[in-house]
């Protein structure tokens, strides 16, 4: 880690105070449970962010042309402070509740893009598995840390409203860190020559397969995020905390020890491996009134998110030429946040006309499945390296 520059340590510490406010939220459909919103409702708003999200990244190309990525994190980071701190206002299961989620997507979007961006641009592409991944640990145990303090403090009897103030003072936390990092240093090279150049990736065909699993691994984490803890409470006696808990103990243990050899694997068999642990956790949920199968189900998912996230997110960034590594940067988050959107939207009304949780989770573990023959017939058709090796 001395490799990297200061420029990745403080947009590390400023990730993770974003994130640890953003991943309270995942209390928000067990707020909306509370109001009284059926399935289908608590499945839109939480899934309806996405389209404003990658309504952004499409955008951001255009925005990221001659100007600071800091400033534009510095942007990201200010509309997601009005965002949460507009949560307060909600108290019923309205429509009112869009506008509140297409801030937080817009939000979102700039400040999960840009900061990615950013360290991509400071970093040798061969060291990229292992920055983006090792970055990723400062979002990625957010999704355990918030969700057992948001669970702890309204199980106290804080209101939700507490809950959503303290997401907005630590993104603001966030906004502050960034008056510390020079403009300068976080220019990136990445950045697309012009605004047509994210869209015009998908037309070649090695990448459109890479972005479709993408979107497959977003549809997974985002029924996870949104059913999993309704779920583990009318189904168990359990704090759906534990899931969280357990899968991020896997996954930075993953990243910490595993990532450096990333280059001397084939990549093709690694993501085709934790999309099958994702299979296998979406199976397993069939079962969790056994204790030990729960928290068997946070190991399996703490492997695929683990190592999927940052694998396929410099996989789409590395076979890609280097002018569109910005373009292609953005084109990720949108695809894995657009399955996370597809399937939460889709499946919350599977889940209210077949009555079970677990239509939504063995859709899934189909849907790993066919992203697992998809990497499969790339593999077959650019090689073993085919998702390793930049275009000629």
């Amino acid at each position: 880690m001395k490799r990297f520059s200061p420029i990745f340590y403080r947009l590390a510490l400023a990730n993770f105070l974003f994130f640890m406010g953003n991943s309270l939220f995942i209390l928000f459909p067990v707020y909306l449970k509370s109001l009284g919103a059926p399935e289908s409702f608590i499945g839109f708003m939480n899934g309806i962010d996405k389209i404003f999200i990658i309504a952004a990244a499409a955008a951001i190309g255009t925005l990221m042309q001659g100007r600071d990525p800091v400033k534009l994190l510095r942007l990201g980071y200010c509309v997601c402070a009005v965002a949460f701190a507009s949560y307060m206002t909600i108290t019923e299961a309205s429509w009112l509740v869009l506008p509140v989620r297409m801030l937080h997507g817009i939000g979102f979007s700039l400040s999960m893009i840009l900061g990615t961006t950013i360290i991509f641009g400071s970093v040798k592409m061969e060291d990229a598995v292992e920055a983006i991944g090792l970055y990723g640990i400062t979002g990625a145990i957010t999704n355990a840390l918030s969700p057992f303090l948001g669970e702890t403090l309204v199980a106290y009897g804080c209101p939700y409203r507490f809950v959503f103030l303290l997401a907005a003072l630590l993104v603001l936390a966030s906004l502050g860190i960034t008056f510390f990092i020079h403009p300068a240093g976080g220019h990136a090279p990445g950045a697309p020559r012009r605004a047509s150049g994210a869209v015009r990736l998908l037309g070649d065909r090695r990448f459109l397969m890479v972005s479709v699993t993408t979107l497959i691994f977003g549809g997974i984490f985002g029924v996870i995020i949104t059913y999993l803890p309704n779920y583990v409470r009318a189904s168990t006696d359990y704090r759906f905390s534990w899931f969280f808990i357990t899968y991020i103990a896997v996954l930075v243990a993953i990243r910490f020890t595993l990532l450096r050899a990333v280059n001397r694997t084939n990549r093709s068999a690694l993501i085709m491996a934790a999309f099958g642990a994702g299979v296998m956790t979406c199976l397993i949920l069939n079962c969790i009134r056994y204790f030990p199968l729960f928290l068997m189900t946070g190991v399996l998912y703490g492997i695929t998110h683990g190592v999927l996230y940052p694998v396929m997110n410099t996989v789409t960034v590395s076979i890609v030429p280097e002018h569109d590594r910005g373009g292609a940067n953005a084109l990720f988050t949108a695809f894995f946040s657009g399955g996370s959107m597809v399937f939460s939207f889709g499946l919350g009304h599977l889940i209210d006309y077949t009555g079970t949780y677990l239509a939504a989770f063995n859709f899934c573990a189909a849907a790993g499945g066919v992203a697992m023959a998809i990497i499969a017939a790339a593999t077959l058709r650019y090689g073993p390296r085919g998702l390793s090796a930049p275009p000629d």
